[in-house]
Formats: C-alpha cells, structure tokens, sequence
C-alpha cells in the first residue's frame, strides 16, 4: 500500500515536472526575440548595437535601391529618435526620406537640356538610350515596390512615435508618484500588454503588407526576394532595437 502511495505520488511530481518544464519551453519560443535582445543587451555595448543596426539598413538601401523609387533610404537612429520623442511627425519625418516630384522634375529637366546640348552624330543613340531607359523606369515591379516600401516605413515610422507616447505616460505615472524608483518595475509591468499588442499589431501589418507585395511581384513575374529581404531586416532590426535601449540601463 505505502509503495503503491509512493509510486503515486512519483508520478504526480513528475507530471508537475514535465508540465513545468512545457510552460518553461512554450514561454521561452514566444519570448524568444525577448531573450535574444537582453542577452545580447548584456554582451554588446550600445556602440556596436548601433553599429548593427545601422548594417541591417544599409542591406535593406542596397536591395532596393535597383528600383526606381521616390523612398532612397530609411531613417536614420537620430531621426528615429526625434520620432519617438514626438519632435518629428510622421509626414515630415516621410519627407526626409522621400525625393519630392519637384527635384525628379529638376533632374528630369537637367538631363533633357544636357542631351539637347550633345552633337546630331549621336542623336540616334541618345535617343534609344532614352526610349531603353524609360522603359526600365516603367518597369511594373517599381511601382509595386515604391508602394509597398513607403507603406512599411510609414508604419515604422508610426509605431515609433505611438512607443514614444506610452514611454511618454510611463513617464508621467513615475513623476506622479514622486519620482519613486521602487514603483518603475510595476509601471513598466503595468504597460506591457500595451506595448505587446502594439507590436503584435505591427507585425500583422508588416508581414500582411509583405504577403502581398510577394503576390503582386509574382503576378508580373518579378523577383519577389525583396519582400523576403525587407522581412528578415524588420524582423533583425526590431531585436536589435530592444537590445540596444536595454544595454542602456
């Protein structure tokens, strides 16, 4: 009777172990990126964190800058920064990035009066360099691209500034508790499931924008890589972005 208790109590702890052990693993797949950031927070100063990311931009530049695009480059951390502080709306900061009609139309206009300028001799070449070139620039995967690009950094650049208004109110709710050190942990806690269904938003967007940039490619039988590239640089960005604020504190 005693071994048969005992067996059964053997087996209800292992159960609690394994279930135990399960939660752990679960917890640990969903917060991987998490865990990923903090131990690279502890491993990395902030200077070769910044480094990093600005690497991961400059590989999303090179992809698409072989397309015709208004977008020439992505934020800079400086310009990041101004949005999340709420001193760089979203428009203006997408105007820092975007070349304007009216500077295409000046270089449009420039190239026209050099090739006017050039000799009758090499009129007929010109002309066939220019009807080949408008043809690349008409190319259907650069519309399709210069669309979905600008909509992902226009979501980036939103989801930046709706961080900074939460930072902004967990900031608020300390100054309003006298500044008391021992309340930040429970602010913060308190602010996490905002700040999770922010990003959790801004993932479905991301990857659903991504989702049909790939099948609109597809449909005109362009290369639908970039939509894998600008994925994998959103998905590194964003956990080296945790990684970098927590190696601040």
């Amino acid at each position: 009777m005693k071994k048969k208790k005992k067996h059964t109590v053997l087996k209800v702890i292992l159960t609690l172990v394994l279930a135990f052990a399960l939660v752990v693993c679960v917890f640990a797949y969903k917060q991987r990126e998490n865990i990923k950031a903090f131990i690279e927070s502890r491993t990395q100063t902030s200077e070769q964190l910044s480094a990093r990311i600005t690497e991961s931009k400059q590989q999303v530049q090179d992809a698409i800058s072989v397309y015709d695009l208004p977008i020439k480059r992505d934020f800079t951390l400086e310009e990041e920064e101004k949005i999340r502080k709420g001193e760089l709306s979203v428009e203006d900061a997408m105007k820092l990035i975007t070349v304007s009609e009216t500077a295409e139309n000046t270089d449009t206009a420039s190239d026209s009066t050099a090739s006017s300028a050039g000799s009758s001799s090499s009129g007929q070449s010109g002309a066939q360099s220019d009807t080949t070139t408008a043809s690349a620039r008409h190319d259907p995967a650069d519309s399709i691209v210069a669309n979905y690009v600008q909509q992902v950094y226009g979501l980036k650049a939103y989801y930046i500034g709706a961080l900074g208004q939460l930072e902004g109110e967990m900031r608020s709710v300390y100054v309003n508790s006298g500044r008391d050190k021992t309340k930040i942990a429970g602010i913060v806690q308190s602010y996490m499931p905002r700040i999770g269904s922010l990003e959790s938003e801004c993932d479905g967007k991301i990857a659903s924008l991504l989702a049909s940039m790939r099948s609109e490619l597809s449909a005109v039988g362009a290369d639908t890589s970039i939509a894998d590239t600008i994925y994998d640089a959103y998905l590194n960005e964003k956990a080296l972005k945790k990684a970098y604020y927590l190696s601040m504190y």
